[in-house]
């Protein structure tokens, strides 16, 4: 994926990762169940990016998961939404895009309703940026592949690809 624009700094997201900044850069990560959710505000320049890997911390795991474990939907969007309104920004200033969660790991007897994991990320990301106010304004979720994203930080533009099963171009 060629970028557009200017020539501006990469920076790699890693899963479980969270990344706020004023600077202008693109910011690259690869999804599968995985959600990615990117917020920008506009007239702040202010943008956020996750890459959330799971919807919760499974039980036994709930007692040792840090608060500030990004790895989790349940954990990532809450301080996304915190960051943005520490700088007095209203819901309907933010621009929310939600990409990834596709079809690609199946949740087994995990899941009572048959879900998948990525199904359940976009489903609890969406349930969350609804309770927090912030509107949806683009992306694009689901599918039975991964995706590439890249998102720049100072236009809150986001490029998207899907990927082949096998991870080449589609």
């Amino acid at each position: 994926m060629n970028l557009p624009g200017p020539t501006l700094p990469q920076r790699h997201l890693q899963p479980g990762e969270l990344f706020v900044t004023r600077e202008p850069q693109w910011v690259v990560t690869l999804l599968g169940s995985c959600v990615a959710v990117t917020m920008f505000s506009p007239r702040l320049r202010l943008s956020a990016i996750c890459h959330a890997m799971l919807p919760t911390p499974r039980e036994k795991d709930a007692h040792g998961a840090s608060l500030k474990s990004f790895r989790y939907v349940s954990h990532a969007i809450p301080a996304m939404t915190e960051r943005f309104a520490r700088h007095g920004l209203p819901p309907e200033e933010v621009e929310v895009k939600v990409f990834g969660g596709g079809n690609v790991i199946d949740m087994g007897g995990d899941s009572p309703d048959g879900r998948s994991i990525g199904r359940a990320n976009v489903a609890l990301a969406c349930e969350l940026l609804r309770s927090a106010r912030l509107r949806i304004r683009g992306g694009c979720v689901g599918g039975d592949s991964g995706c590439k994203i890249v998102f720049n930080t100072h236009s809150g533009e986001v490029l998207h690809r899907r990927l082949t099963r096998g991870g080449g171009r589609p």
